[in-house]
């Protein structure tokens, strides 16, 4: 059992990917800052660091086990970047990256990225292209973000974009791009969750263009990079953040940090936070931060709180393969020049879609190769990883052989599984997060963070793991001997 001394207060991180250890460092900064004498310490049930950010390098390949970049238009992870020294090590996507495509009548075809090239896109039919327009007079919703409050207003994202653009729209467009992000279904995400910016765009400015046309004024008096941000990374992959993370963290001797510790059960003693392991270790603190997938941490509270525990239990996830294939350049026939291919559940595929990898970042294959990351699997595909890694390889090579001109065999192949790859934040999403809230002020001193909640993106994370942060030491301090109200 560790030891508790004096003063000294102790919090316990629960998961070790970048949003457990983000908010580690954010932790014993802000007590350094406030004058607060604290202990930190991050579990990790696997044998390293570093959650879905892990990076294989192999043969001069390196290839990305989840994301592979994050957009430079978040503060909050330019700040941690920044403090973990990784500047000279950031790489920025490619110009070729700015265009993307779609598979739409079994073949290729580019998304129109302006108002001019929609014009004159052959994607939608005139009729479809005046349904878009007409979005001008389309009239606000009066129950706009009120999601969290009455979950029968929670509108999904495939509603939202047929209601404001037209059917055609939210097929095309909307549906494979929530593929590309969540994984899922647009029919089945909450757009107040999954997007909440649209919803504030709507509420405030009555139309999505006469929002995109504000923005541009205020973009141009502010000159800043926008909304949309460019894509980065760093050179040697995005495992990059994580191992920095840790390597700081074991540097300083407030902090301990445990791989393959496997928690089994959070619990509470009084004022006392109590977390065991299951090599029959037990962590005692005053604050729980458990920064795992909502249904790692439902299995650890579920004695503490059976009802919190199925409010968490709740939150599905969808599951991935995500394949990854090297050729020679020679026997790809397209020239690559973008970053990948969505594609929409009305064709009937079963891939998601495709990155060109090494089209977007450099370094990511080896001379005279290139690099592709098929994505199979969502709640379209449920049983995706029952195929063993040659159908699932045999599956993305013949989807891709007549869409990209792929000649002979693979050089690489290497597939990655993900029995529960990203959580859907289905309609009803933020009630749910209303009432887990409600169960969580019941239990003083535990909190919940991560991207089973308010964000999957590796952004999300980070900016959550500075308010998660504070908001820990701030009961920390009220609670310390002498501030008022306090207790030892």
């Amino acid at each position: 059992m560790s030891e508790r001394t004096g003063n000294v207060r102790r919090v316990v991180v629960i998961g070790g990917g970048v949003s457990g250890l983000a908010t580690a460092l954010r932790l014993l900064e802000g007590a350094a800052a406030r004058r607060l004498d604290l202990r930190v310490d991050v579990l990790e049930s696997a044998p390293d660091f570093g959650g879905n950010l892990r990076t294989l390098a192999r043969d001069g390949w390196r290839l990305e086990w989840g994301p592979n970049g994050f957009l430079d238009n978040e503060p909050a992870t330019l700040r941690l970047v920044e403090r973990l020294d990784l500047n000279g090590e950031l790489v920025r996507s490619s110009d070729a990256a700015r265009r993307r495509f779609l598979v739409v009548g079994g073949r290729l075809r580019e998304i129109p990225a302006s108002p001019p090239a929609f014009l004159k896109t052959d994607l939608f039919t005139p009729r479809a292209k005046l349904r878009v327009l007409g979005e001008l007079l389309v009239p606000r919703r009066r129950d706009l973000g009120r999601a969290a409050d009455d979950p029968a207003t929670d509108e999904s994202v495939w509603e939202f974009g047929r209601r404001r653009l037209g059917r055609d729209f939210a097929e095309l467009m909307l549906d494979p791009m929530v593929k590309g992000i969540f994984g899922g279904d647009a029919r089945r995400l909450s757009l107040a969750a999954a997007f909440p910016r649209m919803v504030e765009l709507e509420r405030d400015h009555g139309s999505l263009f006469r929002a995109l046309a504000a923005i541009s004024k205020q973009r141009k008096r502010a000159a800043d990079a926008g909304p949309s941000g460019t894509l980065h990374s760093f050179r040697d992959g995005m495992a990059a953040l994580p191992a920095a993370l840790a390597r700081t963290l074991r540097a300083d001797a407030r902090a301990v940090l445990g791989a393959g510790a496997d928690v089994t059960s959070v619990s509470r003693d009084g004022g006392t936070w109590r977390v065991r392991t299951a090599d029959g270790a037990t962590l005692d603190g005053d604050a729980v931060v458990h920064a795992a997938p909502a249904h790692a941490a439902a299995a650890h509270l579920r004695d503490l709180d059976p009802a919190l525990s199925g409010l968490l239990d709740g939150i599905p996830y969808v599951p991935m393969a995500v394949i990854a294939l090297g050729y020679a350049r020679g026997d790809v026939a397209h020239d690559l020049d973008g970053f990948g291919m969505l594609i929409p559940t009305c064709e009937r595929s079963r891939l998601l879609g495709a990155l060109w990898t090494s089209s977007i970042f450099p370094g990511r294959a080896p001379d005279g190769r290139v690099l592709l990351h098929c994505m199979a699997g969502g709640p379209g595909d449920p049983h995706v990883l029952d195929d063993d890694d040659g159908a699932l390889r045999d599956r993305a090579v013949a989807e891709l052989r007549g869409l990209m001109g792929l000649r002979g065999e693979p050089a690489l192949v290497q597939v990655f599984r993900h029995p529960r790859a990203i959580a859907q934040y289905e309609p009803g999403h933020l009630a749910r997060l209303r009432r887990i809230d409600a169960r969580l002020a019941g239990l003083p001193g535990l909190h919940l963070s991560g991207s089973s909640y308010r964000g999957v993106s590796v952004n999300a994370c980070i900016k959550e793991s500075e308010t998660m942060a504070a908001a820990v030491l701030d009961r920390l301090a009220a609670a310390a001997p002498g501030a008022e109200g306090g207790t030892a």
